[in-house]
């Protein structure tokens, strides 16, 4: 494996570590469903946190396309903001008393960003380290939306 295809320390153990605030609301809906209380306020946190990452996920594609290299470009710009709407939309659904459903659009939003960013590696418009950080991260995230898609609707009882 070359240094180009070594994932940087940096992103690894901060991306990782960005799996916590995914995981400690699947903990404590467990914990909601075991003591009876409400788990309100862990799938809101949790859907809230979703959000912001799949902002986050948005502009690390608009920084890429801000590249001196010429890879911007309208649709690019506009393309890049779709992941904030989706983060967006899925709290709304949340707040608006569709929490399955808002679980299940994050789910489909780190897939569809996990995708993207794929075929940008394939394409060598992003770092194939990158890819591989992108898919261990999407993992963890994806599996605590699944966590939460089975425990909660438990939980709300």
């Amino acid at each position: 494996m070359s240094t180009h295809d070594t994932i940087p320390r940096s992103p690894l153990w901060l991306g990782l570590a960005g799996w916590i605030p995914f995981w400690i609301p699947v903990a404590l809906t467990v914990q909601a469903a075991l003591t009876g209380r409400s788990p309100a306020a862990e799938g809101g946190l949790y859907t809230v946190y979703a959000a912001i990452i799949l902002g986050f996920l948005g502009g690390v594609r608009w920084g890429r396309g801000l590249a001196p290299d010429g890879t911007g470009s309208g649709g690019l710009y506009v393309l890049s903001i779709l992941p904030s709407l989706v983060g967006l939309g899925a709290a709304f659904l949340y707040w608006a008393g569709q929490p399955e459903i808002a679980f299940a659009t994050v789910f489909a939003g780190l897939i569809l960003h996990w995708r993207w960013d794929s075929l940008a590696v394939r394409r060598e418009i992003l770092p194939a380290w990158y890819g591989r950080l992108r898919s261990i991260l999407t993992l963890g995230a994806g599996l605590s939306a699944l966590a939460m898609l089975g425990i909660y609707p438990v939980a709300a009882g």
